[in-house]
């Protein structure tokens, strides 16, 4: 049936105003206040669960302050609906040495308001905890000496911890330092899992600068948990005001929600029905091994509690068939 003029003008008003209500949206987002706060405000929207027995460690290995926020939704998730003590372990305070302690201030903050530890490691030969420096694999290939110092250190530090989960960026995350993380924390955990053969760590890889190609975990975000989120990015007061992330982060989330229910959930499916999602890539580390997932989307909604065991459970049993990939 055709369309009257007068109706095509009717929808074309109609979307204009929508439009103008996003750039409204925006422009109001622009005045939110950023920090650092001097007492940094802990949300009290959800709170965290007293777990019975030891509480399940968790370790963030954030390439750059800010990174534990922005794509931290899952390990938010396990501290406050599992109780894990989740430890953020900053790689780096940035390139910039001028910035660097107002990197550290904003950074602690953040981690206040995210009820995150924080663990911030000394770079070989240095006087003070202040990160490591030259993290990037032309690093890594022109002071190899350098960059065992650093495996030796965090691998000393997963010692001390014993995670039995580990976040890190995915191998292709553009942004060198992402991309050098990468490697720096697989070559730590292998040394780490020498001393404990026994033991099976899984892995969580983040993706922010460049999207995984194979993510194998979509999970949703509740808005209570995205506003957790942007009270600590305020906090990285600095970095917020290079990149507006209080207006970039949500539509990243809702970005992803599009993307992972098809590479995720598969080709042709149904969009789920959340609003927010971060997407993440599973394996059991054990050795120099990765087990892989069952074949199949892994959804974690937000009315299903997000424990360590629920992202166990999606890989095979140990004495099953699985296929392995090998990380080194």
């Amino acid at each position: 049936m055709a369309v009257r003029d007068g109706d095509n003008a009717t929808q074309l008003a109609r979307w204009q105003s929508y439009i103008e209500g996003v750039a409204e949206a925006v422009d109001r987002g622009k005045v939110i206040p950023l920090g650092p706060s001097p007492t940094p405000p802990v949300p009290p929207a959800v709170s965290a669960v007293k777990p019975q027995g030891a509480s399940p460690k968790v370790l963030y290995c954030a390439p750059h302050p800010d990174d534990e926020t922005l794509t931290g939704a899952l390990a938010l998730r396990l501290r406050l609906e599992s109780g894990a003590r989740v430890t953020n372990v900053a790689i780096t305070l940035g390139s910039d040495r001028s910035h660097r302690e107002r990197r550290r201030g904003e950074l602690v903050t953040a981690c206040q308001v995210l009820g995150f530890d924080l663990v911030i490691p000394a770079n070989p030969g240095a006087a003070s905890a202040s990160g490591f420096e030259h993290v990037s694999l032309a690093a890594r290939q022109a002071d190899p000496k350098g960059w065992a110092e650093k495996v030796r250190v965090l691998a000393e530090i997963f010692d001390a911890e014993q995670p039995e989960a580990l976040f890190a960026p995915h191998a292709d995350d553009f942004n060198t330092t992402h991309i050098a993380t990468h490697y720096l924390v697989i070559e730590a955990l292998d040394e780490h899992l020498t001393r404990r053969p026994d033991t099976g760590v899984l892995l969580i890889e983040t993706e922010f600068w460049h999207e995984m190609v194979d993510p194998n975990l979509m999970v949703a975000v509740t808005p209570e948990l995205a506003a957790i989120q942007l009270t600590a990015a305020a906090e990285h007061g600095g970095e917020m005001m290079r990149n507006p992330y209080h207006l970039l982060h949500p539509c990243r989330l809702m970005n992803n929600v599009r993307r992972g229910s098809e590479v995720v959930a598969g080709e042709g499916k149904a969009a789920q029905p959340f609003t927010f999602a971060e997407l993440y890539r599973i394996s059991l580390r054990r050795g120099r091994e990765a087990i892989e997932p069952r074949p199949g989307g892994h959804i974690l909604p937000s009315a299903e509690k997000a424990t360590l065991g629920w992202m166990r459970r999606q890989l095979p049993a140990p004495s099953a068939d699985h296929s392995t990939t090998s990380l080194s």
